[in-house]
């Protein structure tokens, strides 16, 4: 196996790594996938940038819904010590609140950095796919 389709691989695995930290509702799961300068860039919210953002985000986030993302991914480009991947997802919220549900569809960009050998999340941007035309 090429060193190039060993760190796709890796890469593959630390996006289900991070499916898996949203679906328990960890923030301190979630946040470990990212890099210490990490930004997210989520649909109608505001940057959040570096561990402590992305921890009060993820913290406030999982106190309103419950997340149920599947996640596809459509391309994993390396090149060095950093990478991208583009997916798509299906993902079921529920609102805590009221227990009501409701699902959408999200179309994500990852950007990778190799940080002490481990690969991390480093920049983070979803937004929703728009309906048909």
């Amino acid at each position: 196996m090429s060193h190039n389709q060993a760190d796709k691989i890796q890469i593959e695995q630390l996006i289900e790594k991070y499916i898996g930290a949203l679906k328990q509702s960890k923030p301190d799961g979630v946040v470990a996938l990212f890099t210490s300068d990490a930004v997210l860039m989520g649909a109608d919210a505001p940057t959040v940038e570096g561990a402590e953002q992305l921890t009060a985000f993820f913290d406030h986030g999982f106190g309103l819904i419950k997340l149920e993302p599947k996640i596809d991914i459509d391309e994993v480009v390396v090149t060095g010590d950093f990478a991208f991947a583009r997916s798509h997802s299906q993902v079921r919220v529920t609102v805590l609140q009221d227990n009501q549900s409701h699902s959408e569809e999200n179309r994500e960009l990852f950007i990778f950095k190799k940080d002490g050998g481990e690969w991390k999340i480093a920049r983070y941007m979803f937004n929703k796919v728009p309906p048909a035309q």
